[in-house]
């Protein structure tokens, strides 16, 4: 793993506080019994993954984000150390796989090749991404404060060696918090979070202070953060 990679494992309990689950619509095209949630960290999406009764088998590296995920205690979710390349589970059990805001994480020659050796026939691979929605004036400005990207980009499918893609989802939905949290929201990317200390506290004052200012935001003790969750489909072939 890159170094932003193993940013995340010091910071899993601000991680799983902070970071945003999934809506449910982006998950309507996963059927079958046995799910793998790859790059799991600390359980958002294998919490909604499970809550249909499904088997969850959650594939994540980072043993401190594992700790968090294994602590939860989700019925149906079997937690593995693992990665994208070398999935622990057998071959042709999956009617889906899933990545939740880590397909970037992965070599994706070796991780589509896993995804298709554990996966059945015609299965599911599902990638997804919450992106906050830059087309909001201030979380635009908050993300180029945080050096984050300015522009939502226009997502489209992309080839996946033996796979299919399908129709891509997106759903706006947004996630309450308070002034405080969105601000340390910002502390958990590892744009942020790999800064030196003083420059990433730099940072984050300068969110705080645009909070405090923008018309939208200014005197709330909660903010309804906007995301416009990506779901790319694709079909084994």
């Amino acid at each position: 793993m890159s170094g932003r990679a193993r940013s995340f494992g010091r910071l899993a309990a601000e991680y799983d506080r902070l970071r945003p689950g999934y809506p449910s619509e982006v998950l309507r095209p996963v059927v079958g019994t046995v799910v793998v949630d790859v790059g799991a960290g600390t359980g958002k999406l294998s919490t909604a993954l499970a809550r249909s009764g499904r088997r969850v088998v959650a594939v994540e590296p980072d043993p401190e984000m594992r700790s968090v995920l294994v602590g939860r205690g989700l019925p149906g979710v079997e937690v593995v150390d693992g990665a994208a390349e070398r999935l622990p589970v057998d071959t042709g059990v999956a009617s889906a796989v899933v990545y939740g805001q880590s397909w970037h994480w992965a070599e994706p020659v070796a991780a589509a090749a896993e995804a298709r050796r554990v996966l059945v026939d015609d299965g599911l691979l599902l990638l997804l991404s919450n992106m906050p929605d830059v087309s909001v004036d201030w979380v635009r400005e908050l993300n180029r404060l945080a050096g984050l990207p300015e522009e939502l980009p226009d997502v489209t499918a992309f080839a996946v060696e033996g796979f299919t893609a399908g129709p891509v989802t997106r759903v706006p939905w947004d996630q309450s918090l308070a002034v405080d949290d969105l601000v340390a929201l910002f502390s958990t990317f590892s744009r942020v979070s790999t800064r030196e200390p003083a420059d990433r506290e730099r940072v984050l004052r300068s969110i705080r202070s645009c909070l405090a200012g923008h018309p939208a935001t200014a005197g709330r003790e909660v903010v309804a953060y906007p995301y416009v969750c990506v779901g790319l489909p694709y079909r084994r072939s």
